[in-house]
């Protein structure tokens, strides 16, 4: 009987098309909860935005052009800063989550083209699933809700996959995926990588006319994106044993990150099954693609073999993801060492490299493969619901996180984050003019008066249980047992350093419960949140600690008896 209703299930189309929506519905439910228009993580969204101050000051056509593709820091943005200039002359003024929502666009568009690939294998619907329950997961939080870099990021990837997808299944529009190609590695520094992709796949089948042509589209890119490149990072050094070691292991941890599950905050021996993972995966591949792989050489020497359009998608893709990972490998390992390829918004590249494998899988002619596609398929869902589960508190986290920072940044001239990209204060509030961010905090000064001094607030309601100064960094552990997001994931525990020249404010973070319990209980959220303060961020002087409780969109301040000192040597210090 089960059998049977197993059976029916495969064969209904409707179920299938709603299995392949509800991921995207799910990540379209999280972009909704968490996007805010303020800039996120780093400056780099103030810093683009300066291109329309920089293009209405330009006298010459020529001087626009050169801020267009002006190097950031050694990728040529051009994209991104085309998007920020289209909208804002259409509309005269810019909101983030457009941006954002560009970016995403991007993202999911990209099924399409999996899907457009997917159709000539002739195979149920459901086969396609695993596609869309592995491509529609959070894990690349930081690319979803960051403007700037989800333009980038995810504009990067849909202009390569479609140059890939075109030059694969379309050479008819051999042009179209130059034009692809070419806005590709204007998008992001990585997207030029898909020529010696392209050159690879027009090799295979012996079309030297387009290859001939591709290559000089790529030497003329080539020479026009390094003209006044200037490197701001170390390379690579095979002759340094620790590199060498590092970058074997980053090479193959950028393969398998997606086992880390979350997009931080994982230890190290995480990152070394990541690793191990990655190596599984390439031998794999290696393994399912023996037999094309030997047709592919026979086809280089002009033995006319016909070689599988799926296949050759793959390979792209497959190509593409290992180029990368070398050249972030080269760039990465010396500054940033193995911990280096771990950035969330690397994480993207995992789940395309299995998508990869999936579609390697797809067309191989593998005896059992109706079988194992029987346990992908559940796998699949569930490595969704884990990462989604993992990272909705890492994505809320960077929301909050988001609020503080502008807040400390608007209220401190000379906070650190101005000082490290040197930025005024002045040129700050200017560019913010443009998307006008929100602030809830301090709803732009309007609650600003009521960070008053400790005699005129209430005591916390939250037990502090733990201040303590670990290598120059305040890390402040808390109950916060009853308090429950009522509007928006703006509401929080935020923690405040306030002083007779200084206000500052930090996010809370609350890990999730474990699975179980979200299934059993309906709670996501652990009642005990942490926070910290680095000295380097924090200016000299005396400071009432005192929490920040927003709720249901309200701001309510409380004291807690407790003073942080930090003294002119930049050590820090807690009074009870």
């Amino acid at each position: 009987m089960l059998t049977h209703y197993k059976q029916n299930i495969f064969k209904n189309k409707k179920i299938a098309i709603s299995f392949l929506l509800l991921p995207a519905l799910i990540y379209l439910l999280i972009f909704a909860c968490i996007s805010l228009n303020i800039n996120y993580v780093a400056f780099d969204d103030i810093v683009i935005l300066g291109i329309i101050p920089q293009i209405n000051e330009a006298s010459t056509w020529y001087e626009g052009w050169k801020a267009l593709i002006s190097l950031f820091p050694e990728h040529r943005l051009v994209f991104s800063r085309g998007i920020v200039l289209l909208l804002y002359t259409l509309f005269g003024h810019l909101n983030l989550i457009w941006l954002m929502s560009i970016g995403n666009i991007c993202w999911m568009l990209c099924i399409l083209f999996f899907f457009h690939a997917f159709k000539t294998l002739q195979l149920k619907l459901w086969y396609f699933v695993p596609i869309a329950w592995l491509w529609f997961n959070i894990q690349s939080n930081e690319n979803i809700f960051w403007g700037v870099s989800s333009l980038c990021n995810f504009g990067v990837l849909f202009f390569v996959i479609g140059s890939i997808y075109i030059t694969v299944f379309r050479p008819d529009l051999f042009v179209v995926s130059i034009i692809l190609a070419v806005f590709a590695t204007y998008t992001y520094g990585n997207g030029m990588l898909v020529f010696p992709v392209l050159l690879c796949i027009h090799l295979l089948r012996s079309s030297y006319r387009r290859l001939g042509v591709t290559a000089l589209v790529f030497f003329v890119i080539t020479i026009l994106y390094f003209s006044d490149f200037k490197p701001i990072t170390q390379n690579l050094d095979l002759t340094n044993w620790v590199h060498v070691r590092e970058g074997f292991l980053g090479f193959f941890a950028f393969f398998g990150s997606i086992v880390t599950l979350k997009s931080s905050g994982f230890s190290y021996t995480t990152m070394l099954i990541s690793s191990a993972v990655g190596i599984i995966i390439t031998l794999l591949y290696l393994l399912i693609s023996r037999s094309e792989i030997v047709s592919s050489l026979q086809s280089v020497f002009r033995k006319k073999v016909a070689l599988n359009n799926v296949f050759l998608f793959s390979l792209g893709i497959f190509l593409f993801v290992i180029i990368t990972a070398l050249a972030l490998v080269y760039k990465r390992i010396p500054s940033d060492g193995f911990e280096g390829m771990f950035k969330g918004r690397y994480s993207m590249y995992s789940t395309l490299i299995l998508v990869s494998l999936y579609f390697l899988f797809l067309q191989a002619n593998i005896r059992w493969k109706s079988k194992i596609f029987r346990v992908v398929l559940p796998l699949s869902i569930i490595l969704n619901v884990v990462i989604t589960h993992q990272n909705f508190a890492v994505a809320v986290e960077g929301r909050r996180t988001a609020i503080a920072q502008e807040f400390n940044a608007r209220y401190n001239r000379d906070w650190h984050g101005l000082r490290m990209f040197e930025m005024e204060q002045s040129h700050y509030e200017e560019i913010r003019s443009f998307y006008n961010s929100e602030d809830p905090l301090a709803e732009n000064k309007q609650l600003f008066e009521s960070f008053s001094s400790d005699s005129n607030l209430d005591n916390t309601p939250f037990r502090i249980d733990s201040m303590l100064v670990v290598n120059n960094q305040l890390f402040i552990q808390m109950d916060i047992q009853g308090f429950v997001v009522q509007k928006d994931f703006s509401d929080g525990v935020y923690l405040i350093l306030k002083s007779d020249q200084h206000l500052y404010a930090a996010p809370s973070h609350q890990n999730p419960v474990p699975i179980k319990t979200t299934i059993r209980r309906l709670k996501y959220f652990s009642p005990k949140m942490s926070g910290n303060f680095h000295a380097s961020t924090v200016e000299p002087g005396e400071y009432e600690f005192q929490i920040l409780a927003r709720l249901n969109g309200i701001n309510k301040i409380y004291k807690t008896a407790r003073k942080v000192i930090r003294d002119d040597t930049g050590l820090i210090s807690v009074v009870n």
